[in-house]
């Protein structure tokens, strides 16, 4: 009588476990999935096995499967609005890279009752029904605006961009950079100009195509700006900000979204831990990296 109630004491919880467990992994693999599209040449960039990394992380915070839908970049609009149908017929909800909005805008139209969401700003065509994704950029450059002192010192910092910066985006750069007491002014560049003035400076925040850049092997740390797989970057990089579709996805759909409302959600920033040589160094940047603006 007694070995039995010991057992009963052990099993009932452990079957009150199981069941949640069970319910739990049954909700999520009956649930809808989140379909975003994907083209191999974004996979060569990222990762593959980062990208199944995202995808794990970005199911676990949804409570549900994240299943990218892989695309020819030389697919025409149609093709690509048929690639998404034929994952998943009933979809959560669809996100589509920038590049591919005439197939949102098609599949929207074929099925008006899924949301459909685009990474990026209206291009100005048809766009009705669609939500728009977007990076927040302030935020962004604000919490690069706190770490780049570190690496810098009192030297100067040059700044890439791909065009000129909004007077809203210096700001949020600068009230970084003044919360850590650095008092100089950065030098604004172009990503397409062919920059020489390397002396004298100390830390580089690249926010635009930067092969030309760290094909130079300038011993010069980086902030970077960029979809590209760390393990394809040069020491010199020691924070890539990720603000890819698969990073910004899981604070996109915390809920789902209306028809034409714009959400922002700041990149993911990756601090490579490899790159910096203290590790009281590494907590402190990865704490300013979690600062709100």
């Amino acid at each position: 009588m007694l070995d039995f109630l010991i057992r009963k004491k052990i099993l009932l919880p452990l079957s009150a476990v199981l069941l949640v467990i069970f319910s739990i992994g049954a909700v999520f693999f009956l649930r809808s999935p989140l379909l975003i599209v994907t083209d191999s040449s974004f996979l060569t960039i990222y990762g593959p096995e980062r990208l199944n990394q995202r995808r794990i992380q970005t199911s676990r915070a949804l409570l549900r499967r994240v299943v990218p839908v892989l695309v020819s970049e030389s697919a025409g609009p149609e093709l690509v609005a048929f690639a998404v149908e034929g994952v998943n017929r009933r979809p959560w909800a669809v996100l589509f890279p920038q590049r591919y909005h005439w197939g949102a805008s098609i599949y929207k139209e074929n099925h008006p009752r899924v949301p459909v969401v685009l990474a990026g700003s209206p291009a100005g065509q048809d766009e009705s029904g669609l939500s728009f994704l977007r990076t927040d950029t302030a935020m962004d450059l604000y919490r690069a605006g706190l770490c780049v002192p570190f690496f810098a010192a009192e030297q100067d910092l040059l700044f890439f961009s791909e065009g000129l910066l909004g007077e809203d985006h210096r700001q949020a750069f600068l009230t970084g950079l003044r919360s850590q007491d650095y008092s100089g002014e950065p030098i604004y560049a172009s990503t397409y100009m062919d920059y020489q003035s390397y002396e004298g400076i100390g830390a580089v925040i690249m926010a635009g195509p930067a092969v030309t850049f760290l094909q130079r092997n300038l011993d010069i740390p980086v902030i970077l700006f960029s979809w590209v797989d760390p393990a394809m970057s040069p020491r010199a990089v020691k924070i890539i900000f990720d603000d890819s579709p698969w990073a910004l996805a899981a604070g996109a759909f915390r809920r789902l979204p209306s028809p034409g409302e714009e959400i922002l959600v700041s990149s993911i920033p990756m601090l490579i831990e490899d790159r910096i040589d203290e590790k009281r160094d590494f907590r402190k940047l990865r704490r300013l990296l979690k600062e709100k603006y």
